[in-house]
């Protein structure tokens, strides 16, 4: 039997970038796109009426309110716009991607967060995770508590800022799944992280990672 598609709607106020993703979806096998609108009022109708699995939102839209059924939000990012994008991740957007993204890796990081994972686009957080850094305060006690982590939880932890799905750092530490689900949980509790996005920036503020 078939999975049901991923329903999703695109919450973006540029018309030709609206156009592109909207396109992109309606033609991908496994995604249903519900649809793709521009302002912030049709985009809170869209989410009562059509209850979506992912959300690609620009952050310019602001706060989606409260819905019925919470859909995963990517942020749909730019360079001109930190500010907005780190608020969004930090109210608990599932991860953010680059408007320009490539059609593969839309779908990839669509199809992740609608299945639960946290996600940060390797072209993103490569592209944008410094200025976010810059953006986030002080260097506080998350930071400090970076080295109360075990040796494993910190290999988590730089996989986590490299952007890597919990199947991938399973992968690169030789480790089965869920014990690196239960060790990103045990991370985002430690650090004192809202979730798994806020921990990937401690590992950047606290240079475990470095934007490529």
């Amino acid at each position: 039997m078939l999975a049901p598609p991923v329903r999703v709607l695109v919450a973006e106020r540029d018309e030709t970038v609206r156009t592109r993703l909207g396109a992109i979806f309606a033609e991908a096998d496994g995604v249903e796109l519900i649809a793709a609108v521009g302002d912030a009022t049709a985009a809170r109708t869209t989410l009562r009426r059509r209850l979506p699995d992912v959300v690609l939102l620009d952050p310019r839209l602001g706060p989606l309110g409260p819905v019925i059924r919470r859909p995963a939000v990517l942020v749909l990012a730019t360079f001109d716009s930190d500010a907005a994008i780190l608020r969004a991740l930090r109210d608990g957007a599932a991860g953010f991607v680059l408007r320009s993204a490539r059609r593969n890796e839309l779908l990839k990081v669509v199809r992740l967060a609608a299945d639960g994972h946290v996600v940060l686009s390797p072209d993103a957080s490569r592209r944008w995770i410094s200025a976010a850094t810059r953006l986030s305060g002080p260097r506080d006690e998350r930071l400090a508590r970076v080295d109360l982590l075990s040796s494993r939880e910190r290999e988590v932890l730089i996989g986590i800022g490299s952007a890597l799905t919990n199947a991938e750092i399973a992968e690169r530490l030789g480790l089965a799944e869920p014990v690196v689900r239960e060790c990103v949980a045990r991370v985002v509790r430690k650090l004192g992280c809202a979730h798994r996005t806020e921990a990937g920036l401690v590992a950047y503020e606290r240079g475990l990672c470095r934007p490529g």
